[in-house]
């Protein structure tokens, strides 16, 4: 589902920007020239083609597309375009972005509403249709992931912009700190909305019913076909809601108190601009508030298309083990969708050849194949081909260094960006998955990174830190929404805190200070 749509969508976007001239939109067949690809069964970005691209807008650069992105410049790679070679893409630019900027921003919503109502119809009767049915379903749902995809990206890459220029903005005011704090949502972003509604459920407002037709495209692994979503086991949702049950908490008294905190960035902002500068200022905010509900429901929109193909994935899964062509329903997912369209195609089945051998042969090597990938590691960021580490992964490794009974850890500091501001105290949890969770009270909740499903968890923490990440990351917008602090791309957070420490999460500093 993912490749190449996610590459071609990516070329699209470049292209209808202005950024790419026409000649480059076709799937390059050198992999080294493709801005996503796939290494060792993990998906990877070519951040140096990427930055490139970024250079190329009007005052853009692939500092600003790095730190933006993925939290940090890394360095090391091809230089900073200048000159003519950065500035010759400038007029097409300049004609094409704000067109295409346009057409995206009027089309999310209604896309949004259109996707939605598709997703609630699609994936909850994907279990009546047969193996043709289930096909052309996942057809579909290809086309509409690729639709919403390059909406996502066009917004995404108004995103960065307009969160540099706010960014730049309040350093030159002498306030770096207010940049994360001066970009809000005004109605609200898709996350709010499920935290909104969880609230709701626990007080009995609306049913487990109504809840997964509006959210049950969320789950553990939202992003994995294979994984199961809430609309399928609504068993964490009913967990959730009794744990929100057992909290005295109060959406509306939050959303006054997120509006007046932001009131008060902007006032200080324009205090020190000053009359005359504090106009255009304005102005780049209202537009800026537009950003985090762009993202968001971007996001949304994605995971909706996923969860229609797993729904028809499952489907076809089922079919193929009916007529004796897989053993497993599950084994489905170590086939192409384009592969699945042949075999509904084909008049004998059992002597279909796909990738060289017979459909169980190939679905055994695949899985051998997956087998092998998951115990390689790849590091963040490499240059050149990727070093590989081939070791079995304990899951002791997630959390964190082991300590003689009694070791002092007082007074170790792991840094990261600040996010999202304030500051707060707890006792850390690390967080592997989302169906993994536990809180207490005064939790700080440590993470890789999150995925729109687990704003879910994010009212029941004091804080949040995650290895890798960004101002413009899921968890730094929803944290900024909800008014938690947060710090991202630590690294090694996951590694360097345990459960049970007591930590001072500063959102502003950027810093996790073990207290005790």
């Amino acid at each position: 589902m993912y490749f190449p749509p996610t590459e071609s969508t990516m070329r699209d976007c470049w292209v209808d920007l202005g950024v790419m001239p026409e000649s480059e939109r076709a799937l390059p067949d050198d992999v080294d020239a493709r801005f996503i690809s796939v290494s060792h069964g993990h998906a990877i970005a070519n951040v140096d083609l990427m930055g490139q691209m970024a250079a190329r807008v009007p005052g853009g650069s692939a500092a600003m597309m790095e730190e933006q992105l993925f939290g940090s410049v890394q360095g090391g790679g091809l230089p900073e375009p200048t000159g003519l070679r950065k500035m010759r893409r400038y007029p097409f630019v300049a004609v094409k972005f704000p067109r295409t900027l346009r057409r995206a921003m009027r089309e999310l919503d209604p896309t949004a509403r259109e996707i939605a109502e598709w997703w609630r119809h699609a994936a909850f009767a994907a279990d009546d249709l047969d193996l043709a049915g289930a096909t052309a379903l996942l057809v579909e749902a290809r086309a509409q992931f690729e639709r919403v995809l390059m909406i996502h990206m066009v917004l995404s890459m108004a995103c960065q912009g307009v969160m540099g220029q706010v960014e730049t903005l309040a350093a030159k005011a002498g306030m770096p700190e207010l940049g994360h704090q001066l970009v809000k949502s005004e109605q609200g972003t898709a996350e709010f909305e499920l935290v909104r509604d969880l609230w709701r459920l626990s007080a009995d407002e609306i049913d487990i019913d109504t809840f997964l037709q509006r959210h049950g495209y969320h789950g553990p692994r939202e992003g994995l076909v294979e994984s199961v979503s809430w609309r399928e086991d609504p068993s964490m949702v009913i967990a959730l809601a009794e744990r929100y049950r057992s909290r005295t908490g109060d959406m509306d008294a939050l959303v006054v108190r997120r509006t007046e905190e932001h009131a008060v960035a902007v006032r200080r902002l324009e205090e020190a601009l000053g009359r005359w500068r504090a106009v255009p200022a304005r102005a780049l905010l209202r537009f800026a508030a537009h950003a985090p509900d762009w993202r968001e429901t971007g996001r949304a929109n994605i995971l909706r298309c996923v969860d229609v193909t797993r729904a028809a994935a499952r489907t076809a899964g089922r079919r193929l083990v009916e007529e004796g062509l897989l053993a497993d329903p599950a084994d489905v997912r170590f086939l192409a969708i384009d592969e699945l369209h042949r075999i509904n195609r084909a008049t004998d089945r059992s002597a279909l050849v796909i990738d060289g051998g017979s459909l169980a042969e190939t679905v055994a090597r695949r899985r051998s194949d997956h087998d092998a990938y998951d115990l390689m590691r790849l590091p963040h960021v490499w240059h050149g081909l990727a070093p590989v580490t081939s070791l079995p992964v304990t899951e002791a490794a997630d959390t964190g260094p082991l300590k003689a009974p009694g070791a002092p850890h007082d007074g170790l500091v792991v840094t990261g960006i600040g996010v999202s501001a304030g500051v707060a105290e707890g006792i850390v949890k690390v967080v592997t998955d989302l169906d993994e969770a536990d809180f207490d009270d005064g939790t700080v909740m440590v993470c890789k990174a999150t995925d729109p499903g687990w704003a879910s968890l994010f009212p029941l923490a004091e804080a949040v830190v995650t290895d890798v990440g960004s101002a413009m990351s899921h968890a730094a917008i929803v944290c900024r929404e909800l008014g938690l602090p947060c710090v991202a791309n630590t690294r090694t957070g996951t590694v360097d805190l345990r459960d049970g420490m007591r930590v001072r999460v500063d959102g502003n500093a950027g810093t996790v200070e073990v207290i005790g």
